[in-house]
């Protein structure tokens, strides 16, 4: 079952499939390749069947209960979901039935979803790789010796290996559009705050912090279409917002690929990309200027590496929230005896996690310093392009201690925390932006593209997906 949830919906409404027959060939299609791939991490089959049924009866009295009616879908085991185990990766969860669906998932429900499972993630959606202690390791369906990407790891495989149509998946360093990127798939990174965080996990059960953080809630699909379709149904305040609040996006400045103004930041010598990656994107690039798109290689005003040194300064404390007290005890002793010219990323995990309120509130005003950066770039040009992160999928590598892995890009060993660091162009400025599979590395698993617009203009990078996706070929289905 690779078609997109698109096409599905479309045979549901015509009668061509029903909800049940679409129901039970996800769940065969799991029993079959599921077992390799341990992406789906937990059933419902009997609710979820009991409502497919009644989907199906309401389909044949000419009823619809939305954009979404009767379409099987798993999300992501960082949400809530009422009446399944919701664990967030984390063993303190392991036996936790929600009362409640997370916002955005009853907004999937109530759009005529059925949930019918839950997909893997790591510990607390804390690393670029989906592996814990409850569920263990979630592979690539293109090579299950190699990472699907995290913390969305699960759901990304899921999509790509048809286990499920579209996911529902969260990023706050590039948890949706890394494992995208490294699956094959289409997955989207909203603008901040579009979408609600409430029943996220973390922060834990009953918590609504998240909403004050760099986290966001976003799609992942086979196609651009799909994000669209998702989005539509997404998007908006949350519940306590939604008396006063209303939420209109414009739409996208072009549905032309030509009309297209595009930006260009390809490689830094801060974080310098795999050059297969760098050359597939400069390959896509020339494919699109022959449509008649201006292409422009200016960048933003400001450094790669001054945006990494802002996001790392307001990631770190989100993060460090979910730290054992043992561990920030230990951070502080460490930060004692830290010497000022240690700049190694643990150092800065380190300073960063203990950053004094007003240090974090000088971070945000820089923050927003940046986001009038992409504000007047964004004048000039509607989207830019970039990587993703910094390399296609890797092997598997649970070392306990980030600082301890090592990625190898060009033939030399990185830090693991690199893997984050143009994620963060996005995440820093709270901007939209869109992951597209646009070819494959030499020795298989696929590339994708990073397309970042202006905030509040998420039609316009999916736009931009959906064009350039006549250009690449758009999902690529991995071999069984």
């Amino acid at each position: 079952m690779l078609k997109s949830a698109t096409q599905i919906l479309a045979s549901i409404r015509k009668g061509d499939l029903s909800s049940v027959e679409v129901l039970t060939e996800h769940l065969n299609r799991i029993d079959q390749i599921n077992p390799n791939i341990n992406a789906v991490v937990q059933l419902d089959v009997d609710r979820a069947m009991k409502r497919a049924k009644i989907a199906d009866e309401a389909t044949a009295k000419g009823e619809s209960w939305g954009p979404l009616h009767g379409l099987p879908i798993t999300v992501k085991d960082a949400f809530e979901v009422e009446g399944i185990i919701s664990t967030g990766g984390a063993p303190v969860w392991k036996d936790y039935i929600p009362k409640a669906n997370a916002e955005a998932v009853e907004k999937l429900v109530d759009a005529g979803a059925i949930i019918f499972g839950k997909t893997n993630v790591p510990l607390f959606s804390g690393d670029v790789q989906a592996f814990n202690d409850i569920y263990g390791t979630t592979n690539n369906p293109w090579d299950i010796t190699k990472t699907s990407g995290g913390s969305s790891g699960g759901a990304a495989a899921a999509v790509a290996s048809g286990m499920s149509p579209v996911e529902l998946g969260s990023d706050i360093g590039g948890s949706i559009r890394t494992p995208a990127h490294f699956c094959g798939v289409f997955g989207h990174k909203p603008t901040h705050g579009i979408i609600p965080m409430i029943g996220h996990l973390p922060p834990p059960p009953g918590a609504t912090a998240g909403e004050d953080t760099l986290a966001v809630v976003g799609p992942l699909a086979r196609s651009a279409e799909d994000l669209e379709l998702m989005m539509n149904v997404l998007a908006g305040p949350n519940k306590s917002l939604s008396k006063g609040w209303h939420l209109k996006l414009p739409p996208a400045r072009h549905k032309k690929l030509s009309d297209f103004k595009i930006g260009l930041w390809l490689d830094d010598p801060y974080c310098p990309v795999d050059e297969e990656t760098v050359n597939l994107i400069q390959n896509t690039v020339d494919q699109v200027d022959k449509t008649g798109a201006t292409v422009n290689d200016m960048q933003p005003d400001f450094s790669l590496e001054m945006n990494d040194i802002i996001y790392g300064q307001l990631l770190a404390p989100v993060m460090a929230t979910g730290f054992p007290k043992k561990v920030i005890e230990r951070m502080k002793d460490e930060l004692s005896n830290l010497h000022s010219t240690d700049q190694s990323p643990r150092s800065h995990q380190i300073r960063n996690s203990l950053i004094s309120h007003k240090d974090w509130l000088s971070a945000n005003g820089k923050r927003h310093q940046i986001k009038q950066k992409w504000a007047d770039y964004f004048n000039d040009l509607d989207v830019i392009l970039c990587p993703t992160t910094i390399r296609p999928a890797f092997d598997h590598d649970h070392q306990p201690d980030f600082h301890s892995r090592r990625i190898d890009v060009n033939g030399k060993k990185r830090h693991y925390t690199d893997l984050f660091i143009w994620a963060g162009l996005a995440s820093t400025a709270q901007l939209p932006s869109t992951n597209v599979p646009i070819g494959f590395s030499k020795n298989g698993p696929p590339i994708g593209m990073q397309v970042i617009g202006p905030y509040l203009e998420d039609w316009i990078t999916i736009e931009f997906a959906k064009q350039i996706s006549e250009i690449t070929g758009g999902f690529p289905s991995p071999p069984d």
